[in-house]
């Protein structure tokens, strides 16, 4: 059995082929494929602009603020650090100030000094008088030239002498004796006539010495005196032939080498306080318009800062 015309093209046909696709729609819009992807991009775009100004710019922020923030502490250690390398540089600076202090207030004396000073002195003196009983126990015509000469005697000065006082041997050693008449120090006063660094920083003590000595041995004691190690000045020098022994006149004397009054004054530079400490800074100065010193200062008179806010 056969059919035939059912599948003809007809107007119903046509009709069917000319009907498209249906799209839903919003708000009056057909969403067409177009359409869809405009808003999907659209939305993306919202989207992003959301994303990135609730999200992203916040930490971005947050990001740029605390590397701000490392920024400053590393500057900050930065500086401590090179504040700490400034003050071990500075601590070393005055670590060497006060060893040279120390050193050269070590060529000053000390109170103990003069206790030594006189030692000294004495010694000196008895070695003087040793040498001159040598000379005077040995037979003139075996001294030693060299050794006479250092005590400022000749050979015929020893020999009138032992000729001329024969009797008395005791009154021989006094012609040439050598002693220290007068040691005396003075209380020590604080130095304030030298130069302004040194104003009340430095001490002096004075002592009055008198001996009585041949040239030689004055100039040998005043020589040594001079190459103590502590600073000593000596000032006022003044001498005079020293009168004969008791029973002895000028006249016996004649020819003779003469003991000599030596008069000085001894004068010790002591510092005040122990040089290997730094002393205090000096006290601000007032400014000029009269105003009050900042805040912790002391004021320029250098009494403590007021208390209070």
């Amino acid at each position: 059995m056969t059919a035939t015309g059912d599948f003809l093209p007809g107007e119903d046909n046509q009709g069917l082929e000319q009907v498209g696709p249906t799209y839903p729609t919003a708000f009056g819009i057909e969403l067409t494929p177009r359409v869809q992807a405009l808003a999907i991009g659209v939305l993306g775009l919202v989207g992003a602009f959301v994303l990135y100004n609730f999200v992203v710019k916040p930490v971005q922020e947050q990001k740029v603020a605390l590397e701000a923030e490392v920024a400053q502490k590393q500057a900050q250690v930065d500086q401590q650090k090179a504040s700490l390398q400034d003050r071990a540089a500075l601590q070393a600076q005055l670590n060497s100030v006060l060893e040279q202090r120390v050193g050269i207030y070590s060529l000053l004396g000390t109170p103990e000094t003069i206790d030594t000073l006189l030692l000294d002195i004495n010694q000196q003196i008895q070695n003087s008088n040793a040498a001159i009983a040598d000379v005077l126990r040995a037979d003139p015509a075996r001294l030693d030239n060299a050794q006479l000469a250092a005590l400022g005697l000749t050979r015929e000065q020893v020999q009138r002498v032992k000729t001329e006082f024969s009797g008395s041997p005791q009154l021989q050693k006094m012609l040439y004796t050598s002693e220290l008449l007068r040691f005396n120090p003075s209380p020590s006063v604080l130095v304030t006539d030298g130069p302004a660094e040194l104003n009340g920083k430095l001490e002096r003590y004075t002592v009055d010495v008198s001996m009585r000595a041949l040239f030689p041995q004055t100039l040998s004691i005043m020589r040594n005196i001079e190459r103590l190690e502590p600073l000593i000045i000596i000032k006022d020098v003044q001498q005079s032939i020293a009168p004969p022994p008791e029973g002895v006149s000028e006249e016996q004397l004649l020819g003779v080498s003469r003991l000599l009054l030596t008069d000085f004054t001894l004068q010790v530079l002591v510092p005040v306080g122990d040089p290997s400490v730094a002393p205090p800074p000096p006290a601000p100065e007032a400014p000029a318009d009269g105003s009050a010193p900042a805040d912790g200062a002391a004021p320029a008179d250098g009494s403590a800062p007021p208390e209070g806010g």
